[in-house]
């Protein structure tokens, strides 16, 4: 699916257009970015409000931190954490499309219940087994993320994600998802190492080839600071290096937490790399 329509939920996006801009809304106390910032209702709408303004296609709403050492969160409190917001963001007709970031099958069916339209799953419908046909129940569209903490498929990288890859899509595929519906992301930051972050994102055309629609989310990881000794807060240039030179390597969405910086690097990589 190089070209050709993707569906984002009810939304169709003509792939190789543009780049999509996925914007991060953690409403958790322990996310490794931004922790705090938008764990209560009113503060977490603020910051979608101000995300669509500056021009996200998709607001990925996160219940439970990821990030290396992250404690579990039970599934009644990550729904808790999420359904509001949800709720509050789809309640305006003219907000973007909403995701859930969510390991579990039953947080993702209660966000696509509030509205929700894209479920972005970090195990790629690997780790609970009820995730792809909640998925199909909604006709809802998905990410599906090469996850190494679960082990390396095969000794290389490249060959790791793409056989990680052809799992989760055969998963996918055999709930009755549409190939239309899918998105893939290598994983940058679910890796052992920073080099292995760099092979990455040296491959990205490589495993664009593959075909299906791709994202990428190095934003803020450690691949943009640790080589430099940059915090968190000093991530923000290399953050956008990363976006563009995917975007050159043909990925079609960035799942990002500053968005209107990465939207003016989609802009003029778009313009220069897409015509």
């Amino acid at each position: 699916m190089k070209e050709g329509v993707l569906k984002l939920g009810n939304r169709d996006w003509a792939i190789g257009e543009r780049t999509g801009i996925f914007g991060v809304l953690n409403v958790t106390p322990d996310s490794f970015s931004d922790g705090g910032r938008f764990e209560g209702i009113d503060a977490a709408l603020e910051q979608a409000r101000r995300m669509a303004e500056e021009g996200a296609d998709v607001l990925d709403i996160g219940g439970e931190s990821t990030k290396p050492g992250f404690e579990d969160v039970s599934v009644e409190d990550e729904i808790a954490r999420v359904v509001p917001v949800i709720e509050g963001i789809v309640s305006d007709s003219s907000m973007p499309v909403v995701s859930i970031d969510t390991t579990k099958a039953a947080v993702a069916r209660a966000a696509l219940e509030a509205g929700a339209e894209i479920v972005n799953d970090i195990w790629g419908f690997q780790r609970d087994s009820e995730m792809a046909a909640v998925v199909s129940d909604y006709d809802a569209s998905c990410v599906l993320m090469h996850n190494s903490r679960g082990g390396w498929c095969r000794d290389g990288v490249l060959d790791s994600i793409r056989s990680s890859w052809e799992e989760s899509v055969s998963i996918a595929l055999k709930a009755g998802l549409s190939e239309d519906r899918i998105i893939l992301d290598p994983g940058i930051g679910f890796t052992d190492t920073r080099d292995q972050d760099l092979e990455i994102l040296r491959n990205l055309s490589a495993l664009r080839a593959i075909g299906f629609p791709m994202l990428l989310g190095a934003s803020r990881k450690r691949i943009t600071g640790e080589p430099f000794g940059l915090t968190l807060n000093e991530r923000l240039e290399t953050t956008l290096a990363t976006t563009s030179l995917g975007i050159g390597e043909g990925i079609d969405f960035v799942r990002v937490h500053d968005v209107i910086e990465n939207v003016r690097v989609a802009k003029i990589t778009d313009l220069i790399t897409r015509g």
